[in-house]
């Protein structure tokens, strides 16, 4: 169980280092100032706090081998930084729950429903805040990328997306994942075939959805990742609660 915190460690800030990357920023619509909604949205996001999300993370091998599927609800706040997260291995009948706040990690163990606990490296904690902190720069690529970025009017909504010549959303992750580097886990992933679309209210700039997909190498292995996001309840989550249970399980040691 030990191994399985660095292990969802490893996947929980791969998928927020991914969507962060693209988090602010079909008839195209030319009358539409794509540098002002990019703007206004990178200027919403600074100023969430708190959201729900469900997110769906998909691999699918691109020769042999099983496709996986994980599903996770998440909770979290960033002043001060806490998340509640469930995260669902689809087709393996596993569900784990886990917490992070005050710079704790509780895992439930989905065997005996035991809780575990385990201080989040400085590190690792200094890294999480980096990447929810990311907000201009990520402006500052899409902005210096504008003839590769389409956006559109639906509903009330706008439809940004980048499918052709996405070379510089290569650059862009990679360097994400750069702040992301825990010790025993390798985080650098090396991307391809870069798409994204996000959904972003046309009212308030938030961000309603995205979809990121990707091909990348994990443990050997060529995949496919798709990560399809949806936000809800922006800034109206005050708190994280633990469980009583999980506060009182046994510390264990961070190696």
């Amino acid at each position: 169980m030990k191994k399985s915190l660095k292990k969802i460690l490893f996947t929980v800030l791969t998928v927020f280092a991914v969507f962060f990357v693209v988090a602010c920023g079909n008839k195209e619509d030319a009358k539409i100032n794509k540098e002002e909604v990019l703007q206004k949205s990178a200027e919403a996001y600074k100023n969430i706090k708190s959201a729900d999300m469900l997110i769906n993370l998909k691999m699918e091998p691109k020769k042999s081998g099983q496709p996986m599927e994980l599903a996770m609800d998440v909770s979290i706040t960033l002043e001060p930084i806490a998340m509640k997260m469930s995260m669902d291995i689809k087709d393996q009948n596993v569900k784990l729950n886990s917490f992070i706040k005050d710079d704790i990690m509780y895992i439930q163990n989905p065997i005996d429903n035991s809780w575990i606990k385990q201080a989040l490296p400085e590190d690792v904690s200094n890294q999480f805040k980096n990447m929810v902190n990311s907000e201009d720069e990520t402006y500052e690529v899409l902005k210096n990328n504008l003839d590769k970025v389409n956006i559109k009017e639906e509903g009330g909504n706008y439809i940004i997306s980048v499918t052709k010549d996405t070379d510089f959303l290569k650059e862009a992750i990679k360097k994400q994942n750069s702040k992301v580097n825990m010790a025993g886990q390798n985080l650098d992933l090396n991307v391809d075939n870069v798409t994204l679309e996000y959904v972003v209210d046309k009212e308030t700039y938030d961000t309603k959805s995205s979809v990121v997909a990707f091909d990348t190498n994990i443990q050997g292995q060529d995949v496919r990742m798709t990560v399809d996001s949806a936000f809800s309840n922006v800034n109206n989550i005050k708190e994280i609660t633990v469980p009583e249970e999980a506060l009182n399980a046994t510390a264990t040691p961070a190696n």
